[in-house]
């Protein structure tokens, strides 16, 4: 995002006189990957401290407090972010349980294609739960300090429309991890005998139920011809609560492009000051 607010500007972005101080707050953000430690050694750390007990019980917290937020700011996206949390620790609960398709265990410290992608989906949650969290600060508080207070009427609205489009961009990242994440590790079903000759889906063409291999063409008799919309169709046993959770996520995106359109054509109005914008 740092870059793309760079390139808004031209080459002004990168020289010491832009507002703002992007060209600094650029290379800040490329500093931040490493300086605290790379990346890889801090998604390490959260694959052990995300499994701990005590942290799951505060994070169930989380998503309560993202409900009772939703309820008053219905507008801040809490109410996706709180769906996607709920989603995120389905997935965790499953992937310390559940073994692969030759049956490897999947949450597991050198298992690193599993434990990084939940750990980056998590921060994903968690951004957007503070991002929240900062505007209700804000609002609490702003109107005490007398530098923002004149704004807020307007800044607020803003604000909060930039939170549903985070908690929805967070969202879909968070649901398309989990997906590959709880789906990828099992194995393809293949025409075979385990797998049988019926299909199961809707989309296969009603002929293939009488004359198998005509509906393709293929003369009738042709049994070994599949439809290529016929499968082999992957089953779904034990997931329910997960694809149900999926369709209430979905849901919750309600609104998240109009926020976003709203917050597009509040941008148009913003002024940039001449002045540097960093505190004394």
């Amino acid at each position: 995002m740092m870059r793309e607010a760079v390139s808004l500007m031209g080459g002004y972005g990168i020289t010491e006189d832009c507002p703002g101080f992007l060209g600094q707050k650029w290379m800040d953000a490329q500093l931040e990957a490493t300086y605290e430690g790379p990346e890889a050694v801090q998604r390490r750390q959260l694959t052990v401290t995300m499994i701990n007990e005590l942290f799951l019980d505060q994070y169930r917290d989380w998503i309560r407090e993202m409900r009772e937020i939703a309820l008053r700011r219905p507008g801040t996206g809490a109410c996706t972010i709180a769906t996607a949390m709920e989603m995120w620790l389905w997935s965790l609960n499953h992937l310390l349980q559940a073994t692969d398709a030759d049956g490897g265990k999947l949450y597991h410290g050198t298992r690193q294609g599993v434990t990084f992608p939940l750990a980056d989906a998590l921060c994903w949650l968690l951004a957007s739960r503070q991002q929240i969290l900062d505007l209700l600060e804000l609002e609490a508080k702003g109107p005490l300090n007398p530098v923002v207070a004149e704004a807020l009427p307007g800044l607020l609205p803003f604000l909060t429309d930039l939170c549903h489009v985070q908690a929805a961009r967070a969202s879909g990242e968070v649901a398309r991890i989990c997906a590959e994440l709880v789906y990828g590790y099992n194995r393809h079903p293949a025409w075979d005998a385990e797998c049988g000759t019926a299909c199961g889906c809707e989309t296969a063409d009603p002929l293939q139920a009488v004359m198998t291999g005509q509906a393709e063409g293929h003369p009738v008799g042709a049994s070994l011809l599949k439809s290529p919309k016929a499968g082999p169709c992957v089953r779904f046993d034990g997931m329910e609560a997960f694809v149900r959770l999926r369709v209430k996520l979905d849901g919750c995106l309600t609104g998240s492009r109009l926020a976003k359109d709203r917050a597009a054509v509040a941008l148009t109005t913003v002024m940039i000051p001449e002045a540097l914008d960093y505190p004394a």
